[in-house]
């Protein structure tokens, strides 16, 4: 069975730096704590846990007050509080998720209303909705806006069809609209790879957490042309799925590290020789 391997499928930069950050705080601290997953990757963040980078959900949780922030960034008065209370900060948000904060703050500045657009329960998402404030919300099909400036800023791993049909709603209700288009270059890569990889293999494996905005998104867009299979790890693979298949295609989201695709490849030429 041929293999197609993704070349841009795997962890991005602003993963890579988050956890790098994260292992050498704990060199200096032991410990150190994550509000919220550092990723969204379930297997990473467990291995991260036992090598002493605490996921919690509240501050009060912190017990060391060494906190490291996570690569999708925080709501700013979260980020604030932390200071105002004098918490050790390491912020590994992703530099192109801090320039997406900074943009929705320049639009605000400017007297736009910013529409973001991007997935609402998105913690990245969230933190950009709270650069706004009043001034801001998440674009929806439902949403009912008129106003005379209209800025725009995408989640940074946003599929870039999803901008355009925001983009092609909203121009007919204002007379001035800026678009900041913050979707990161390793998102767009990624998803066109996939797809091209689709569009020849029989079947394709896309490998990420189950909470990976971008993994989601991989699959979805895979699923339109081929069998399609989401997974976290190689135990979740059935030899069933590849019966009278004769070659596969291989993508991972941006959380996903080599290594996790590196034993999915090894798996799959293992079972099936070329």
């Amino acid at each position: 069975m041929k293999i197609y391997r993704a070349r841009y499928g795997g962890v991005c930069f602003g993963v890579k730096r988050a956890i790098e950050m994260s292992l050498e705080a704990v060199k200096q601290w032991k410990r150190v704590y994550s509000l919220g997953p550092l990723i969204h990757n379930r297997l990473v963040v467990e291995d991260l846990r036992k090598k002493g980078v605490i996921t919690v959900d509240n501050i009060d949780d912190i017990k060391n007050k060494k906190v490291i922030i996570r690569s999708h960034g925080i709501h700013p008065h979260l980020l604030r509080k932390l200071k105002k209370d004098r918490f050790e900060i390491i912020d590994a948000t992703c530099p192109r998720v801090r320039r997406a904060q900074r943009y929705v703050e320049r639009l605000i500045k400017e007297g736009y209303y910013v529409v973001i657009v991007g997935e609402k329960d998105h913690p990245e998402v969230k933190g950009l909705l709270g650069y706004g404030g009043a001034q801001a919300e998440i674009y929806s099909k439902h949403l009912r806006i008129k106003r005379r400036k209209i800025g725009i800023v995408p989640q940074t791993t946003l599929n870039l069809e999803h901008l355009d049909e925001a983009v092609s709603y909203l121009i007919g209700n204002t007379l001035d609209m800026k678009i900041y288009n913050t979707i990161c270059k390793a998102t767009i890569l990624r998803l066109r790879e996939a797809v091209r990889i689709a569009k020849k293999a029989d079947v394709m494996i896309i490998i990420g957490g189950k909470n990976s905005a971008n993994t989601t998104h991989l699959y979805q867009m895979c699923s339109n042309y081929r069998p399609s299979y989401h997974i976290e790890s190689v135990d979740e693979i059935s030899v069933d799925w590849f019966r009278n298949v004769r070659s596969v295609g291989v993508t991972a989201g941006a959380s996903t590290p080599k290594e996790q695709v590196d034993e999915v490849i090894r798996f799959l030429k293992k079972q099936f020789p070329q």
